[in-house]
């Protein structure tokens, strides 16, 4: 037997009819130059099944010698498509050709094995298992991201157009023509469509919540606000008159900076803050002001999550404004839907009370409104149960 055409056999558990299904499945490959066409697939098909159970054994030789003209009746293909299939399958690593070209194939069997072999081996595609195996792992991992990216892409694409706005739908429409991304399968395709919509959404200063990792700091673009001498149109000191024309990167600490002393202290401490940590102590800040879990949950559909607990935020600390003051929130849930209606007014919103020291808010005057589910919890001892919390959720 020769030694150089035997093989290390199949993995335990893995039998002929599997390395058939495996071929079946990795034909599409991730790229072009990995593509098997559907003559070739059933070529390799006929040549493991040309083959004995005993053949796949380790150490032994697999392959046959069929010759081309007896293949390709069987097959009810020509000579020349035969010859051709088998060339691409050499090309993708599957077989080996162990004869001469033009020459005659020809085998011999001794005890049932093969000690002799001049034709096709499949010696590279059993002892390339592993990465068969590999191959269509990534065929699956590249599947889901096609369908995650399209799913993006038709959400920005919804979103754009709910808008209303003709030009960006107008640019929408040369963006993505039609509308559908269904024959669209090039990951790198769909990820241009979904940074140009993206960019599109950031130009229209549109909440993209759907489309935010809850992590990851967050950037609200300023809406452009002519100016005004009109005092009605000033919520405290501005630091500069150009800031309104520049982005303002929004970060979980320049949010807490901002939030009321109760609402800090449901922050974790000693280390830096997430989003996460602002949402977590937004949820429960909305029992403090009747924002139910309903609401809130809206909220964090329609403009996002980070968002929406910058909102709370914001109605949480205008709800220690004095009494008497224009500002005052005194419905938390009136002011958050006038946020869900008009977003752009977040910032500003967020601004002004960069403008207000703690110290001249009158904090005091705010009574927490108990939320339905704790109606005998005193603010304190809710702040206190919150705390607790999440000090446990930190140490396990």
């Amino acid at each position: 037997m020769s030694a150089s055409l035997t093989h290390g056999g199949l993995p335990d558990g893995v039998t002929p009819f599997k390395l058939c299904d495996l071929v079946a499945e990795i034909a599409h490959g991730t790229c072009k130059k990995e593509r098997l066409s559907a003559t070739a697939v059933r070529l390799l098909h006929y040549f493991i099944r040309a083959c004995r159970q005993s053949d796949f054994e380790p150490g032994k030789i697999c392959g046959t010698w069929e010759q081309p003209q007896t293949m390709a009746g069987e097959l009810r293909i020509s000579t020349k498509v035969l010859h051709n299939a088998e060339a691409e399958l050499r090309r993708g690593g599957f077989i080996e050709r162990t004869h001469s070209p033009h020459a005659r194939r020809s085998g011999k069997r001794h005890n049932g094995n093969i000690v002799a072999l001049a034709g096709i081996s499949l010696r590279p595609l059993i002892d390339g298992w592993a990465k068969w195996q590999a191959r269509r792992e990534a065929i699956e991992l590249q599947a889901n991201a096609v369908f995650c990216l399209k799913q993006e892409v038709a959400a920005l694409n919804r979103e754009v157009r709910a808008s209303d706005n003709p030009e960006a739908i107008e640019r929408v429409g040369e963006i993505l023509p039609r509308g559908r991304v269904s024959r669209i399968n090039d990951v790198e395709k769909l990820e241009a469509l979904r940074n140009t919509l993206e960019a599109l959404l950031v130009l229209l200063e549109l909440p993209s919540g759907a489309t935010e990792s809850s992590d990851r700091t967050e950037e609200i673009v300023t809406p452009n606000i002519p100016e005004s001498n009109s005092s009605k149109n000033r919520s405290g000191a501005r630091s500069g008159g150009g800031d309104d024309d520049r982005a303002t990167k929004v970060t979980p600490d320049l949010v807490a900076g901002i939030a009321s002393s109760d609402y800090r202290n449901l922050l974790p401490h000693g280390r830096s803050l997430s989003w996460r940590d602002l949402i977590d102590a937004s949820e429960t800040a909305c029992r403090w002001h009747g924002i139910s879990e309903a609401a809130f949950g809206q909220a964090c559909e329609r403009l996002g999550r980070e968002r929406a607990a910058v909102c709370v935020v914001v109605i949480d600390r205008n709800a220690r404004l004095p009494g008497e003051h224009r500002y005052r929130a005194r419905s938390g849930r009136r002011c958050l839907t006038g946020l869900l209606r008009n977003p752009t007014g977040l910032l500003p919103m967020l601004k002004a009370a960069q403008g207000y020291p703690e110290g001249q808010l009158g904090e005091g005057s705010f009574t927490p409104e108990p939320s339905g589910q704790d109606d005998h919890g005193s603010f304190g001892k809710l702040a206190s149960a919150s705390l607790a919390k999440l000090a446990k959720g930190y140490t396990t």
